[in-house]
């Protein structure tokens, strides 16, 4: 009856169809989707489906997604993997499709963190190297006085937070009123 899919090309659906789709199921119901997308004319009876339980529907929410609805999410993930009408069940207000597109961005955030902070670890480490470098070209004997010298040095950058008066002086030793 449909051409193969190929054939079919993706359209976007409009404001207009959206709404003549609710519409059409507040008549039908959600039973028929071949007598669906005939009244439809240019979707799919796949199509009709995937737009009205994946958008459309009112039971769907596209409130934003809690901690404990992403700590859920990456508990069943681990057990089902991406089984994503499984994972559904356990959401009844969220779509599979949804719940996939909350699941591949949060991979995608945390990825992003993650190389995010490699190269912070290898830019620090890169430094860290360099000025060992610098120390031991520029010095080659670092004196029991040098070392002394910087630890004196973030001692009296220490010390002088806690000068009498400053907020952290009343706070680390309770004078605060």
């Amino acid at each position: 009856m449909y051409p193969l899919k190929k054939l079919v090309p993706k359209i976007k659906f409009t404001q207009e169809e959206d709404d003549r789709l609710i519409e059409v199921i507040e008549r039908l119901g959600t039973r028929d989707w071949e007598g669906i997308a005939q009244e439809m004319k240019h979707q799919t009876p796949r199509q009709c489906r995937e737009r009205w339980n994946n958008y459309l529907s009112p039971s769907i929410t596209s409130d934003p997604w809690t901690s404990q609805e992403d700590e859920l999410l990456d508990s069943l993930y681990d057990e089902f993997g991406s089984k994503w009408s499984k994972i559904a069940e356990y959401f009844p207000n969220r779509s599979a499709n949804g719940i996939r597109n909350r699941y591949k961005l949060r991979q995608r955030r945390i990825l992003k963190e993650k190389k995010k902070a490699e190269k912070l670890l290898k830019n620090n480490q890169n430094k860290n190297h360099e000025s060992n470098k610098n120390d031991i070209k520029g010095n080659t004997d670092i004196s029991e006085k040098s070392i002394d010298e910087i630890l004196l040095k973030k001692n009296e950058d220490l010390y002088s937070l806690f000068e009498d008066g400053t907020d952290h002086y009343q706070i680390f030793f309770g004078t605060c009123s």
